[in-house]
């Protein structure tokens, strides 16, 4: 799962990532408040995005409902906190909601996504 970076309208990337890689959405099931211009995400470096996609990857898999994982790019006011919600399953695939928090200085945006596990073993956002 990679989520790449808004700049400075909308950054293709995630567009056709929101568009054409999700299996099943519609305007209510994810919440685009950190794509806003206020939200740290806007702020984001490549090196950012990097940390934050490696510990959405390394919460999916390792961190148990109830806990949280929290990064931070040591080298920037970057940093957030990904809570594992609680797991089920869709369509016999495993799915995991988390609540996602992310800072830049004294910016703060929380987002809640449904991730849900692809055949191939890849997570990818659901509604």
């Amino acid at each position: 799962m990679i989520i790449r970076p808004a700049r400075p309208l909308l950054y293709p990337g995630i567009l056709l990532f929101l568009l054409f890689s999700l299996y099943a959405m519609n305007a209510s099931a994810i919440n685009l408040m950190f794509l806003s211009k206020e939200a740290p995400a806007r702020r984001f470096s490549d090196a950012d995005w990097q940390y934050l996609n490696r510990a959405i990857e390394h919460s999916l898999a390792n961190v148990e409902d109830g806990n949280a994982y929290h990064w931070n790019n040591p080298a920037s006011p970057a940093s957030g906190q990904m809570e594992m919600l609680e797991s089920f399953r869709r369509d016999d695939s495993p799915c995991r909601r988390m609540r996602l928090t992310n800072f830049y200085d004294a910016l703060k945006g929380v987002t809640e996504f449904i991730f849900c596990k692809q055949p191939d073993g890849e997570w990818k956002v659901a509604q």
